[in-house]
């Protein structure tokens, strides 16, 4: 994306009454390609370190290999060759990282980010670290992803789920094992799960679970209302804040703190 020429961007500023620009016509975006590739066959897991920048892993059926794209975004150019991508592999492990070294601002903001869309062997089990931006995965095995801030998205997978989040939504949809969440704030949303579902804590937000052949249990909600249904074992609430709990259809039993 190309910022306005200089002359332009002072005639629009003008023609605003002097309002200051946005910050996407103030500064100019520079952009760079990331791109690697990593013979997968006989690797049991992936592992990916990533940074700030949008995130997307997609299982492929019949692929051999993973196949990194990525795209270093920065608002000075001279902030683009020390924003790296590696991808190598050790034993039965494949390992992908993003390295953006820390910048220290004197005037304004720096913007430098990396946005990744990464293909794996559909099925395989992955272990990811994010630290902000959009997360969406989908097709992958048994799954621990660690984020800090920003929605997630996941979607069919095919063992366990592990989660841990710092902000923003996260939707869950098609686990064919169980689902671990520990959530500090921004809505959750569960559907479809084989197995058990344990939300160890949620400080704020809504939390929706539905459809889900085993237990549930909400171990410590803050605030922010809960809603199950679709329950093939029990389900428990041990400590809830605020906000009401809603039950539908629950095979089992059904227990919830008195307050």
């Amino acid at each position: 994306m190309n910022a306005l020429p200089t002359a332009a961007a002072a005639s629009l500023a003008l023609a605003l009454g002097g309002a200051a620009l946005p910050a996407c016509l103030a500064a100019q975006e520079h952009t760079s390609p990331r791109d690697a590739v990593v013979d997968a066959r006989g690797a049991t897991r992936v592992r990916v370190d990533a940074r700030a920048g949008s995130l997307r892993i997609e299982g492929r059926a019949g692929l051999r290999e993973v196949r990194i794209r990525g795209v270093a975004r920065a608002s000075d150019r001279k902030y683009l060759d020390a924003m790296r991508l590696t991808a190598d592999r050790s034993g039965g492990e494949v390992r992908v990282a993003v390295e953006i070294p820390e910048v220290r601002a004197i005037f304004g903001r720096v913007q430098r980010v990396l946005d990744l869309v990464i293909e794996v062997p559909e099925g395989m089990a992955l272990d990811v670290e994010d630290s902000s931006g959009e997360t969406v995965v989908r097709r992958v095995g048994a799954l621990r992803l660690r984020d800090s801030s920003g929605e997630l998205t996941i979607e069919d997978v095919r063992g366990d789920l592990d989660v841990t989040d710092s902000s923003g939504g996260i939707t869950i949809s098609q686990v064919a094992g169980g689902v671990r969440v520990s959530d500090s704030s921004g809505e959750l949303s569960i559907r479809g799960v084989r197995r058990d579902v344990v939300v160890d804590e949620d400080s704020s937000g809504e939390i929706d679970v539905r459809d889900v052949r085993g237990d549930v249990l909400v171990r410590e909600d803050g605030s922010g209302g809960i809603r199950v249904d679709g329950v093939g074992g029990d389900f428990t609430v041990r400590d809830d804040g605020s906000g009401g709990v809603r039950v539908g259809r629950v095979a089992g039993t059904v227990r919830l703190p008195r307050h």
